[in-house]
């Protein structure tokens, strides 16, 4: 891939975003999504919502109009060798985009009618955004049979979708581990050659990088569920396009790239959910027993507490890189290490007093 590509395709998304977000500010204010001050909330003023909508529209162009170029000769010249897929590409590309608007008019709705929009509903339109992708014709490949390795998708995209949405609890973590998570993802695509995935990954780099310059602490407007849900299903999906096994591997152990690059969030919402059903509270209910929560306590300042996450998922993601090519004696050193990693995040969690659950 060409590198002036590499440079301004995601510059240009992140400009493109940061003139958005005002848009996205007054739409919040119009339709009454404030997130106001509360027992489990770190503000102490009224921050609007509905951030979501810049990075989700800016992400949708460029991906449309990225497309669109694909048969123009200067744009094939930008992207390079990496084109092999772009016969193939267009029904794939569409299922992403539209389960993603899909899981972003979910989380809208929900951003907007609250406690009236039921569990059932936003359950329902999560399905519906992971088939998109399956019908697309994006899915795992290493179970025996389409009917399992698309059940596995649906199950993967709709956990993810959920995982962002329960890691929004402070400025900046959401959209920064996607934004880190992404940024290792790129490394792979960049040295499999992959441009196509390549520049759908620098567009989606550029969005969440334009976002957490209102974001990061102390944030001036919120993802919201619309975002947190565009964030979780996108990078969800980018993960299911990339071609992180490849022939040389010995084994199917690879396929724990996507886990490991996303350990953080499948820890945060596996251990939160465990607590909240072992004390008989409904799993949607939010409370304080997250990572980000728990790093308070401890000590940190939120934005530490931020920042120590990002360390996480930074260490956590460069940790499955290698497995793009490892033999099976190196992915279990590998999985050795993050294992080890990972039980170092549970021992700060659970060890010594946890922060108490709030309503």
């Amino acid at each position: 891939m060409n590198s002036t590509l590499v440079l301004t395709l995601p510059l240009a998304a992140a400009a493109a975003t940061v003139a958005l977000v005002p848009v996205a500010k007054l739409l919040a204010r119009r339709t009454g999504a404030i997130d106001h001050p509360g027992n489990r909330k770190i503000h102490t003023a009224p921050i609007t919502r509905l951030g979501g909508i810049a990075p989700a529209v800016v992400f949708w162009v460029f991906a449309i109009l990225g497309y669109a170029a694909l048969k123009d000769p200067f744009f094939q010249s930008l992207l390079g060798e990496g084109l092999h897929d772009a016969p193939t590409v267009g029904p794939k590309l569409f299922g992403v985009l539209l389960g993603s608007f899909l899981a972003f008019a979910t989380g809208l709705i929900d951003d907007i009618f609250g406690s009236r929009f039921p569990a059932w509903a936003k359950a329902l339109g999560q399905l519906s955004a992971a088939l998109c992708v399956v019908l697309g014709g994006v899915s795992t490949s290493f179970l025996p049979g389409p009917f399992l390795n698309g059940l596995l998708t649906v199950f993967w995209l709709v956990g993810i979708t959920n995982a962002f949405n329960l890691l929004d609890n402070m400025d900046g973590l959401s959209a920064g581990v996607a934004l880190i998570a992404s940024s290792v993802l790129l490394v792979n695509a960049l040295w499999s050659g992959e441009s196509l995935i390549a520049a759908l990954t620098l567009t989606f780099i550029g969005v969440m990088a334009g976002f957490l310059f209102f974001n990061f602490n102390p944030a001036s407007i919120f993802l919201g569920d619309c975002g947190s849900h565009f964030v979780g299903f996108v990078v969800a999906s980018i993960l299911l396009l990339d071609r992180y096994a490849t022939d040389a591997s010995s084994s199917y152990f690879p396929v724990l790239m996507p886990v490991l690059l996303l350990a953080v969030p499948i820890i945060d919402t596996t251990t939160v959910v465990v607590i909240r059903l072992r004390e008989g509270r409904p799993i949607y209910v939010g409370d304080a027993r997250h990572l980000s929560h728990t790093l308070v306590a401890r000590g940190f300042s939120h934005r530490g507490a931020v920042l120590l996450i990002y360390l996480m998922t930074l260490c956590l993601g460069l940790s499955a890189l290698p497995l793009r090519n490892a033999s099976l004696t190196d992915t279990f050193l590998v999985l050795f290490q993050s294992v080890c990693f990972i039980a170092i995040i549970l021992l700060l969690m659970f060890s010594g007093q946890r922060p108490a659950a709030k309503s």
